[in-house]
């Protein structure tokens, strides 16, 4: 089981600023990314005291779309973890080299992050990003407390990060990703029924819990941090309390939305996957029971494309 990195807070863009080129502690740790699709590996990484795993996981996308990593807390914001990606992991550590953007302009040439793998999209990451979406990672596994005769609470620790921010915030192209628990997403903006998507979380909607890493036209600061994508949000907990004794399905989802390039990855922290709040994070709703009920009927900006 992996161990809690112990902090108080979430990452905030202040924090995120200092811990550009060390983590926590001062301790200088590069991110470091492998691909790794065996899904009983997968949730071994995650899971916390409290949970046990019932059946087999699976996973379904493509042999770079998920994997661990370590050296993730001056970049992503805790230590340790595993990513699913709408593209290729191996790609995320780095500086990120794009820029600058503007805010909803329709991008540049120069993203670092934009694999098509070629997988196919979600239907519930269709409800939640309100488009077609592509290229999905999906982790699946069922769980119970304990022995599976008492009920209890769910929290774990994640970040979403997307190469669509900033400069198709208010566009078509949605990324999102989702966490199902027996069918309801518990992936929202803090505070809200509204599940996380670039549309939801950006420098001009719930900016508290956005973080920017791209150069930019619009004064926005940047981090600078150890990743390539231009934008992430600050740790977050997701949390769900007072589910029943028994069986409950779990399915962790992230795609690219309207298009299959410019990738999105969801990280969620080792070790978080438990009936104990984890001790840092941004609590969302104890009770989302309501799925949003559409989001951003923008039209679609100029969409930048790879040469072939």
């Amino acid at each position: 089981m992996a161990r809690w990195i112990e902090r108080s807070g979430a990452l905030t863009l202040a924090g995120a600023l200092a811990l550009g080129a060390a983590g926590y502690g001062g301790e200088a740790r590069a991110l470091a990314v492998t691909a790794e699709t065996d899904p009983a590996v997968l949730v071994g990484n995650i899971l916390g005291p409290g949970i046990t795993v019932v059946g087999t996981p699976t996973f379904s996308g493509g042999a770079v779309q998920a994997g661990t990593f370590t050296g993730g807390a001056g970049s992503v914001g805790f230590d340790a973890g595993i990513v699913l990606s709408s593209g290729d992991v191996t790609q995320i550590p780095g500086a990120n080299a794009t820029g600058p953007e503007t805010l909803g302009g329709g991008g540049t040439a120069d993203d670092d992050l934009s694999t098509s793998v070629g997988t196919s999209g979600d239907a519930d990451l269709n409800a939640l990003s309100g488009f077609t979406t592509y290229d999905a990672a999906v982790l699946s596994f069922d769980f119970q407390f304990g022995d599976g005769t008492i009920g209890g609470d769910l929290y774990f620790n994640f970040v979403f990060a997307s190469e669509e921010y900033i400069d198709f915030v208010g566009s078509a192209f949605n990324d999102v990703f989702g966490f199902f628990v027996d069918g309801v997403n518990i992936a929202l903006v803090p505070g809200t029924a509204d599940p996380i998507t670039v549309n939801t979380i950006n420098p001009t909607a719930n900016a508290a819990y956005y973080i920017n890493n791209v150069d930019n036209t619009n004064g926005f600061a940047v981090a600078g941090l150890d990743i390539k994508f231009d934008g992430l949000t600050t740790v977050i907990t997701a949390s769900l309390t007072g589910l029943g004794p028994g069986v409950h399905s779990m399915k962790f989802a992230v795609a690219d939305a309207s298009d299959s390039i410019l990738d999105a990855a969801v990280f969620i922290e080792g070790g978080t996957f438990s009936s104990e709040p984890p001790p840092t994070g941004v609590p969302a709703p104890e009770t989302p029971l309501l799925l949003a009920a559409g989001l951003f009927g923008a039209g679609a900006l100029r969409r930048r494309r790879r040469p072939a």
